[in-house]
């Protein structure tokens, strides 16, 4: 279907027009049966069709069109935060013709008014959810909700959010929901009474096989001989000026396989190619992981999983895209997150070890691997490729390649998500009744799968007794849901009921002692924090902390309770991390004592954010005392710039953050007045500050900055360093 049929679907011409600026004039064919579905009249769509097949595109239509034609707002709902900065870069192409595009991901306590100004909003899941409980005034303008990756209904820990969404909005807005794989789509579809397109269709064609001893069965029945060691077909690739992903179970094996492969990669690189993979390498931060990443870097290869920062998974990233970076050995947080397509896939590991022993990887993450083989405009074909271990070829080929991705199961199922989205419903979405709340529960998928009355009514009464306990809500004479101010600022404040309890419960025990490990100690044992691991040599180490400050902590040490043991030990070194960063412990030095990563560090201390503002928010209902809630607050900016308590008047100035505020600190400046006393020329000998940060801190004191001459740096051993 050529683009400018589309003028015959409705489609406006600014549309066609800017679709084909694109470079684009002929529609794929899935792209073009989903928008003859009736989706641009308004008709809902689920739309399941491989990687790289033109999902997007097909959102941006609909989307547009709409706005263009109704007016209103699209929400565009994506599972993760890197995915909302990648389509919201992919969207702002639009704002040419008069559209305005937002981008929102942080903060669970707010109604963000400023987007109703926006046509197009590109949110989290988890966010979306928020601004519906926070009860943004400009969602009834919302027409559209398209939610990408929608087979993440089926995740565990994001899928009840999705679902909740789609529950509360599929009678006031059309849904368009977006998959590379669904193992019951039309069940999918039923639910939402929606079309359904689902094609295999690709626009590089995919060759999948299996690698054993040598050899590669693909399935199509041919054989192709290699090398025995499977590094070969990494070469292999590499001698066709192509590039790999390599996917393995683990982070440790995807940084010691960047390191190995970058061995046999570095001579395919040219000169240019290594000075700047070299000047990629050397601008990052010195830490322990950075360094192995630093060293696979300049080899032309690298890692990338949930333990990298945002800023070195984003420069992996860019440098793949340009063709610096010829091999990523990634875990499968890749498949899932950003469009990073290449020539061949190949997947080492297709077990992972779980609390339960080793597991089989589902069908539909495989998949989702294989889905990124193959790049539009540059192959002709892509290759995905599993290498069989101790695993016969033939069952790997009848599970993975040919066989079905898993169904999708509502996640309504897990005993927190349904706490959570039922309070909500409650305190903030106005139902009143149990009646009410179980006919609404009945719109849900999860009832869709179930059908089964009884046991719906059943685990909502449990979670409605709960509730009652514990004082979230109320019933009145008329057996009406009455929703308590502690209810309600629990569910606006997205918590798990249950982290919620834990805070009140320990109100009074903070109000004797408060300390800071002890207040990290019981942020960190609520079930909204990922409390740290504790290995087996750390152990009798954590343990000797724990007697050493048990008159500080949140609880005392469960002796006699295996489980409860372990999880109370991980809380403790969790505590224990906070108490470091506070103190201003080198990041590195953090990220060593406790054997993380950067990801890991930062998740941690954003959790840890959430929470503490949360238990402020809480203890204000509680007629607080001023001193604890006074105590409260300076710890939870402590927590937010990781610094001590001398250093906080200095972080409140832009661009000045734990290591420039030490280092002013220590070079004299000690207040916001000193630094607006200093002369310019002192304050660019504190280490970390130059001239562009000067700037910064002379435009918050409303001055203008006197012109400076910046000292041109000079290389030690030059004639400039002679005649200096």
């Amino acid at each position: 279907m050529r683009v400018e049929e589309l003028k015959s679907l409705g489609v406006d011409e600014r549309v066609i027009r800017l679709i084909r600026e694109r470079g684009i004039e002929e529609l794929y064919p899935p792209q073009a049966e989903a928008l003859k579905s009736g989706v641009l009249n308004g008709k809902n769509l689920i739309l399941a069709i491989p990687t790289a097949s033109g999902k997007t595109l097909v959102a941006e239509t609909v989307m547009i069109n709409k706005i263009l034609r109704e007016g209103g707002k699209a929400v565009y709902l994506v599972p993760l935060k890197a995915l909302a900065e990648e389509k919201y870069k992919e969207f702002k192409f639009w704002e040419r013709i008069g559209l305005k595009i937002a981008v929102t991901t942080g903060d669970y306590d707010s109604t963000e008014e400023w987007l109703g100004r926006y046509d197009i909003i590109i949110a989290t899941s988890e966010k979306f959810d928020s601004l519906l409980r926070h009860k943004s005034p400009w969602i009834k303008d919302v027409k559209l909700i398209i939610a990408d990756e929608v087979h993440l209904l089926g995740s565990y820990d994001r899928g009840a959010t999705l679902e909740m969404i789609l529950a509360h909005l599929r009678d006031k807005a059309q849904i368009l929901g977006l998959s590379a794989t669904i193992g019951n789509a039309e069940e999918l579809a039923e639910w939402l009474n929606a079309e359904l397109v689902v094609s295999e269709w690709r626009p590089v064609s995919l060759k999948r096989g299996i690698f054993h001893h040598g050899q590669i069965f693909w399935e199509d029945g041919s054989i192709e001989k290699f090398p025995s060691q499977w590094d070969s077909l990494v070469i292999d690739a590499l001698k066709k000026d192509k590039q790999v992903l390599v996917f393995v179970n683990t982070r440790r094996s995807a940084e010691k396989e960047a390191l190995l492969l970058g061995g046999k990669v570095q001579r395919f690189l040219t000169k240019p190619e290594e000075r700047r993979l070299k000047q990629i390498a050397d601008e990052l931060e010195s830490t322990p992981t950075n360094e192995k990443l630093k060293e696979a870097l300049k080899k032309g290869a690298a890692f990338h999983h949930a333990g990298l920062g945002r800023e070195e998974r984003s420069i992996v990233e860019e440098a793949f895209r340009e063709g610096l970076i010829k091999v990523i050995a990634a875990t499968p947080t890749l498949s899932a997150g950003v469009n990073l397509p290449a020539y061949r896939v190949i997947i080492r590991d297709t077990k992972r070890y779980s609390d339960f022993g080793w597991r089989d990887i589902p069908v539909v993450e495989i998949q989702q691997m294989m889905g990124r083989a193959g790049r539009p405009k540059y192959d002709r074909e892509g290759q995905a490729i599993i290498i069989a271990g101790t695993e016969k070829p033939e069952n790997l080929m009848k599970k993975y390649v040919f066989g079905k991705p898993e169904k999708l199961f509502s996640m309504l199922s897990n005993e927190a998500s349904f706490r959570s989205q039922v309070l909500a419903l409650i305190t903030n979405f106005g139902v009143r009744s149990f009646r009410e709340l179980v006919e609404f529960l009945e719109r849900t998928f999860y009832y869709h799968q179930r059908k089964n009355l009884e046991a719906l009514e059943g685990k909502a009464k449990d979670i409605v007794y709960f509730l009652l306990e514990n004082e979230f809500i109320d019933i009145d004479l008329n057996d009406q849901f009455m929703p308590l101010p502690f209810g309600i600022r629990t569910s606006q404040l997205y918590l798990d009921p249950l982290t919620a309890k834990k805070f009140k419960d320990a109100f009074e025990k903070l109000e004797e002692t408060p300390n800071a490990l002890g207040i990290f100690h019981l942020l960190a044992s609520t079930p909204d924090m990922a409390s740290l691991r504790v290995r087996r040599k750390e152990q009798e180490d954590i343990l000797d902390y724990a007697y050493e400050m048990e008159g500080y902590l949140y609880q005392n040490i469960p002796y006699w309770e295996d489980y409860k043991f372990e999880k109370f030990l991980g809380e403790v070194k969790t505590a224990k991390l906070l108490l470091d960063w506070i103190n201003e412990v080198p990041e590195a030095k953090i990220l060593e004592t406790y054997d993380i990563d950067t990801g890991d560090l930062y998740r941690i201390l954003e959790l840890a954010d959430w929470l503490m503002y949360s238990l402020i928010e809480l203890y204000k209902l509680s007629s607080p005392k001023k001193e604890v809630l006074d105590f409260l607050k300076q710890l939870h900016l402590r927590l937010k710039y990781g610094v001590r308590e001398e250093l906080l008047e200095l972080t409140s100035l832009p661009m000045i953050g734990r290591k420039r505020a030490r280092a002013l600190y220590n070079a004299g400046f000690k207040t916001v007045e000193d630094i607006v006393k200093a002369k310019p020329s002192e304050l660019l000998r504190v280490e970390g500050i130059g001239v562009g940060i000067l700037e910064k801190l002379y435009q918050h004191f409303g001055v203008e900055l006197p012109k400076i001459k910046e000292k041109k740096k000079v290389k030690k051993g030059t004639l400039d360093d002679f005649f200096k």
